[in-house]
């Protein structure tokens, strides 16, 4: 009989905490669906911006990926001509982000101040992403209307 309850008491576990995540797709602010252009910022900046949603660009001043992501991102950027801020990733530890992502590049899809979700350079799973322009829209996608019939 303990089994029984154990297993409807997972059962409820899972259902409250895994289906219940918010997964709606969200407009950035107006100001960022624009040309499609990298906007440099510094981390007194985005204090500024706690209540904005945008896409952030964390990067190096290198690149050691095969194809340089700054291209892949450019092009995702062109097509939709969706504009991402982006910061050094010296000054990025300036930001209260630099808690949650201690690596760069990244790609941080924030919303209304907070990380929804972001590009982790050391994650087989997003290396894709960092490559292929079109594998980084799909998954933007999950997460931001790209255009305004979305």
């Amino acid at each position: 009989m303990k089994k029984i309850y154990y297993l409807i008491f997972c059962i409820l576990i899972i259902f409250t905490t895994g289906c219940n995540k918010n997964t709606q797709k969200f407009t950035l602010d107006k100001k960022y669906y624009n040309t499609g252009e990298f906007i440099k910022v510094k981390s007194d900046d985005l204090l500024k911006l706690d209540n904005e949603n945008y896409i952030l660009y964390a990067y190096n001043n290198y690149c050691a990926f095969a194809i340089p992501c700054e291209n892949v991102f450019k092009e995702f950027m062109s097509k939709y001509k969706i504009d991402f801020l982006s910061i050094t990733f010296d000054e990025f530890k300036n930001t209260k982000f630099y808690k949650e992502i201690k690596y760069a590049p990244s790609i941080i899809i924030i919303k209304e101040g907070k990380i929804v979700t972001y590009l982790d350079p050391n994650s087989d799973n997003d290396f894709e992403k960092y490559q292929d322009a079109d594998k980084l829209g799909e998954w933007i996608k999950n997460y931001v209307k790209v255009s305004e019939s979305e």
